[in-house]
């Protein structure tokens, strides 16, 4: 018989110096991380391996008072302190990367714990609107920690796990994490308009999360036969589902939907909704086998060459690669697929540029140049596939805001120059 424990008696099952996993987006168990941001006591001395993602997970676990630490693969304000403390792990690793770094057997994991649905009557539990990295780390664990949660959704297209894996486990009626990906703007609705254009009929489309796509699914209403392959989808595929826009078979794929409470209710009768681990979801050789894919990310900026920080700003880490490396390569390569970074020209008040003449020094490339295909902001198109670098560079600074074109244009003559 499963042990059934509460939210802190679950924790003090932890033993000092081993390591636990707990995922993020809308998988992340609230409850629980809660108890151990407020009640340090619990847990003393374990390691914490996190899928935590900005905007969506903000809790930092680690704590000085009982020599917990942390790992992640996102970067956010709220770890800086004990990134300074010696007790946060930042691995920026794209997505298929962390799924390999995750089942690599020097990688130590003994606990895991994960957020399920109510058990069904065979003793099945969904992982419901976030599997990420599950399905691999269920294999792995010595010992699975449950946290059964009725307003985990119980989806048929998501994978199951039965209660009689489970080491123990405890209820938690705790709401799932959110996302809102905020008011729109002028800018994202003309980006969206732009990006509506490249996009064909029978194309299969990863979107990331932000302003842009929630601007962008709408627009697509009048298309024909696409399909979602993607890390995450949210609030913004409502918006198709009642259209003509969606191929009928098995339209939506993704690892994790994350939004509102009105979404998660909703997802139990979107049939077409399969969701499925990382380790299918961004691996190279399914990637490769998808019809036209179109592989649409924000940015943090682009430089002249095309190359793509989505990571850093002022040289401070504010996330991480996540999937955008893995869908990019893909897409690019691809005849009739595109890598398309979309972002807009400036900030509001049009004073710092986001298409820029370098990446600073230190600067992460996210996106190699020769993984861009397109770069979108509100200005315009700027095609960049088998262009040669003088035309690339003139095509950017087209799209820049015009305050900011006078001086990207000398300084990509010096850089040309200097060839």
């Amino acid at each position: 018989m499963v042990r059934q424990l509460a939210i802190a008696g679950l924790l003090d099952t932890l033993q000092s110096g081993e390591t636990a996993f707990i995922a993020g987006s809308a998988g992340e168990p609230v409850e629980l991380t809660q108890v151990l941001v407020e009640r340090p006591e619990h847990a003393r001395g374990v390691r914490f391996i996190t899928s935590f993602v900005p905007g969506i997970n903000g809790r930092c676990l680690a704590s000085p008072a009982v020599q917990r630490r942390m790992q992640v693969f996102f970067m956010q304000p709220a770890f800086r302190d004990a990134r300074q403390q010696g007790l946060l792990e930042f691995s920026p690793i794209n997505y298929f990367g962390i799924h390999q770094y995750l089942q690599d057997a020097a990688t130590p994991l003994d606990s895991l714990i994960v957020q399920v649905g109510e058990p069904d009557a065979a003793g099945l539990c969904s992982l419901g609107p976030a599997v990420e990295f599950m399905p691999g780390l269920l294999l792995r664990a010595k010992r699975i920690l449950a946290v059964i949660n009725p307003n985990v959704p119980d989806l048929p297209g998501a994978p199951r796990v039965s209660m009689e894996a489970f080491t123990a486990y405890a209820r938690s009626a705790a709401a799932l994490p959110q996302y809102d990906a905020g008011r729109s703007n002028d800018a994202a609705t003309r980006i969206a308009a732009h990006l509506a254009t490249l996009i064909p009929d029978g194309a299969t489309l990863q979107v990331g999360l932000g302003k842009v796509p929630s601007q962008l699914l709408p627009v697509l209403r009048g298309h024909r036969d696409l399909a979602f392959h993607s890390g995450m989808l949210s609030d913004s595929i409502l918006a198709l589902l009642d259209s003509d826009a969606l191929r009928v078979d098995r339209p939506l794929m993704t690892t994790v939907v994350a939004g509102s409470e009105a979404l998660y209710r909703q997802l139990p009768s979107l049939r077409t909704l399969h969701l499925a681990g990382v380790e299918r979801t961004h691996d190279p050789q399914v990637l490769g086998r998808l019809e036209k894919l179109h592989a649409i990310n924000s940015a943090i900026e682009v430089d002249l060459l095309g190359q793509v920080n989505a990571e850093v700003v002022d040289g401070r880490y504010v996330s991480g690669p996540g999937g955008l490396p893995d869908f990019a390569q893909a897409a690019h390569r691809q005849a009739d697929g595109l890598s398309i970074i979309a972002l807009p020209a400036s900030d509001p008040a049009g004073r710092v540029s986001r298409i820029v003449a370098q990446l600073a020094a230190g600067t992460p490339v996210t996106v190699p140049q020769h993984d861009v295909d397109v770069v979108v902001t509100e200005y315009g198109i700027a095609h960049l596939r088998g262009v040669a670098l003088d035309e690339r560079m003139q095509r950017l600074i087209g799209i820049a805001h015009p305050h900011h074109r006078d001086a990207l244009r000398s300084a990509a003559r010096d850089q040309l120059a200097s060839i």
